[in-house]
């Protein structure tokens, strides 16, 4: 008798944490595809590790993850079948969609010519890190860097390479970076901390780049100009999915898509919740935690396994800013109520109809992660404990990562 066949896309986070799920179950085979010519790695290492000069790109590969390195194409969800890049084509019975996210650009005049003389980049993937690492190193001197960005992924890039000895100058538009995620009293601490570590041009935007050689000049939309050796762009990320989801695919609270046999777990994802409304999150943790859940609900629907019920991030990031480290759970972000727990030190719980839905804290991480075991209590009461017992025994605290 054949088994069901179970399809992932995507050998990143999700998609390695399901298939490890999988893995403890007889009654199914599993084909797990990554991309064309690239070993599944560690996202958290990218910042880290390769593009401060610490890692090889061959150590931040994910041990123990075989997979078909073939990019998946599209999708014909009504002949559930898979077309890969390579022209072949595979069926299946189940399908996780786990292909992660990219980086946003910068479409301002001269950003393809600095991207092309390897003086612009996103860091996101190891190319971008290894970007990174050999344009400083071909400077010869500590290098002089501007990163525009106001979130996790821009503010710790900054810190690590200033630690490395480079010059760097934090780029935002905002005049206070990251006040949407972090709320007011948060994102008002971690630009005081910035302006105390690293030069800053907070409350300014990039409109034009000009190149010189290997330099860099950065036109803003005040007038002034920033020259550099690099230009890191840290705008954070859309998601990547095979056609015919060319814009991410949407879940609902269980992470099942609308088309029969179809789930999605991590950046590719993007939720549609009855109680919390739209949101994505797009970090190492998360895609973790919700890769497990998937490959539980495919479990249930193939009469393999208990159905896991509804999903809810309660997943943990850090991240060392400027002399802090950063620490969050849950949801946070644009459409919840912030409310400041704690000034010393700083904890702000993000609620939703007066049920916390997130947390995150500057100098608190004992305090933050008391809170995860409270996060949705009250929505899903059911099956609390169980899912947070899961939850917390295979996520462990990763720094956010795109």
């Amino acid at each position: 008798m054949s088994h069901p066949h179970v399809l992932v896309i995507g050998a990143g986070a999700a998609g390695t944490a399901a298939a490890r799920v999988f893995a403890s179950a007889t009654a199914i085979t599993v084909t797990l595809v990554g991309r064309t010519g690239e070993t599944p790695y560690n996202r958290t290492l990218v910042t880290k590790g390769i593009a401060v000069g610490l890692l090889t790109p061959e150590q931040t590969a994910l041990p123990g993850v075989n997979a078909l390195l073939d990019t998946a194409i599209r999708i014909e969800t009504a002949e559930r079948r898979v077309y890969l890049a390579s022209g072949v084509s595979a069926g299946y019975d189940a399908l996780l969609v786990a292909t992660g996210s990219i980086p946003r650009g910068l479409p301002i005049p001269g950003a393809d010519d600095a991207a092309a003389a390897g003086r612009l980049t996103t860091l996101h993937s190891v190319a971008d890190a290894i970007r990174v690492r050999d344009a400083l190193a071909a400077v010869g001197r500590p290098g002089r860097i501007v990163i525009s960005g106001a979130g996790l992924v821009a503010g710790e890039t900054a810190t690590l390479l200033r630690e490395k000895g480079h010059h760097v100058t934090l780029l935002a538009r905002s005049s206070l970076p990251g006040v949407t995620v972090f709320g007011q009293e948060l994102a008002g601490r971690l630009a005081d901390a910035h302006r105390a570590h690293l030069a800053t041009a907070f409350g300014r935007a990039p409109i034009s780049i000009r190149l010189d050689g290997a330099e860099l000049s950065i036109q803003l939309d005040d007038g002034s100009s920033l020259e550099a050796d690099l230009f890191v762009v840290a705008h954070g990320t859309t998601p990547e999915a095979p056609a015919p989801w060319n814009e991410g695919v949407g879940v609902d609270e269980t992470l099942r898509a609308a088309e029969v046999g179809v789930y999605a777990a991590g950046g590719a994802a993007n939720h549609h919740d009855d109680l919390l409304g739209t949101w994505r999150i797009d970090h190492w943790a998360e895609a973790v935690a919700q890769g497990e859940h998937a490959a539980r609900a495919i479990l249930a629907d193939l009469g393999v396994g208990a159905d896991p019920g509804r999903y809810r991030p309660r997943a943990s990031f850090t991240a060392v800013m400027s002399g802090s480290m950063v620490a969050g759970a849950g949801l946070t972000g644009t459409g919840v109520s912030m409310r400041v727990e704690s000034a010393d030190p700083l904890v702000v719980v993000n609620e939703h109809n007066g049920v916390p839905i997130g947390v995150i804290g500057m100098d608190a991480v004992p305090s933050v992660f008391s809170w995860m075991p409270r996060l949705h209590a009250t929505f899903d009461p059911v099956g609390e404990a169980a899912e947070l017992v899961a939850s917390r025994t295979s996520v462990a605290p990763e720094s956010t990562k795109r």
